[in-house]
């Protein structure tokens, strides 16, 4: 017995100090894209709209990257490390959620950033949302591994978890372009200095097309992340829909994008529509995931996925 502790708080040492280390990761990561932004933007508007070579701007670029992808593999080794502490997938309880949902959103921008190596800027959001997510895991809920909740004991809910996820890094990444466009647009930045801003120096339809082409991978993900989800649901109290608050704000979450791909489908309300509802499905994911919580408290409600 007294081994056991031992090694569980052992354990839960090493991750705490792996934790803080990649939080501090991230912070550095996200400085660093924040002041390649200011390099390649701002200051050239302070010093009289006088452009700096490109090569300085991506060369901050480029080691706030290389800061976030150690990041990354500093967190993929706190979440195998979990998983050893538990012997099972470190998705059990809200703090591990939020610390996988922060995962997924820098692994999957680093890896769309293989594809397009200038997308800079939204990294900044990206990495802010990952920061936001640990900081909420590690003040709001315990590290301490718990006992598994009995509605959480089946095959459907890792896949729910696995899927749902997926769609939600896919999602903070093409939102998080179409608002650093939005930003850069209305600062009034013209298509040659697209690249200074750590954006791709496409025309304004095909960056749009992007950001689209993004979430348009997302939505079946999401799509069948609630049909797994209503699976589990089923197979844990017995009905497949309960109109329950995280349910309803998940159903609301699909309809706003589904809105956006109809949007994007009818060209004269792409510029603004689209944009319009690519960030408004963003804020109801938001809502949903790391939000819900704080709602049902708020107005008293009773949630069936608080845990």
């Amino acid at each position: 017995m007294q081994e056991t502790f031992f090694r569980e708080s052992t354990l839960l040492t090493l991750e705490m100090r792996l934790f803080f280390a990649v939080v501090g990761l991230y912070i550095l990561s996200c400085v660093l894209h924040l002041l390649q932004f200011w390099i390649s933007s701002i200051l050239p508007a302070v010093l009289s709209r006088v452009a700096l070579p490109p090569l300085r701007s991506f060369a901050v670029g480029r080691v706030a990257t290389q800061t976030l992808l150690l990041a990354v593999l500093a967190h993929t080794l706190l979440i195998i490390l979990r998983g050893i502490e538990e012997g099972q997938p470190p998705v059990q309880n809200k703090y591990e959620c939020l610390s996988w949902f922060a995962w997924c959103n820098t692994a999957t921008y680093l890896f769309i950033r293989r594809r397009w190596a200038e997308l800079t800027t939204p990294g900044i959001f990206v990495t802010m949302l990952s920061i936001a997510a640990l900081f909420i895991a590690i003040n709001k809920y315990s590290p301490v591994v718990t006992p598994l909740a009995p509605a959480l004991q089946s095959p459907w809910y890792f896949w729910h978890v696995l899927i749902a996820f997926g769609a939600y890094a896919v999602f903070v990444v093409g939102c998080s372009v179409e608002l650093s466009y939005v930003i850069i647009k209305a600062l009034g930045v013209t298509r040659r200095t697209w690249e200074d801003y750590g954006l791709p120096s496409l025309e304004v339809e095909t960056f749009h097309r992007l950001s689209y082409l993004l979430i348009l991978m997302g939505f079946p993900l999401l799509t069948f992340g609630m049909i797994s989800g209503a699976a589990w649901a089923d197979a844990a109290w017995g009905r497949y829909w309960s109109w329950d608050p995280f349910e309803i704000l998940s159903l609301i979450t699909w309809t706003t994008f589904a809105m956006y791909l109809h949007t994007m489908s009818v060209p004269q309300w792409r510029p603004v529509w689209g944009s319009v509802f690519c960030l408004l499905g963003f804020s109801c994911m938001l809502v949903t995931f790391m939000g819900s919580g704080f709602l049902t408290k708020l107005f008293g409600l009773y949630s069936m996925h608080a845990y």
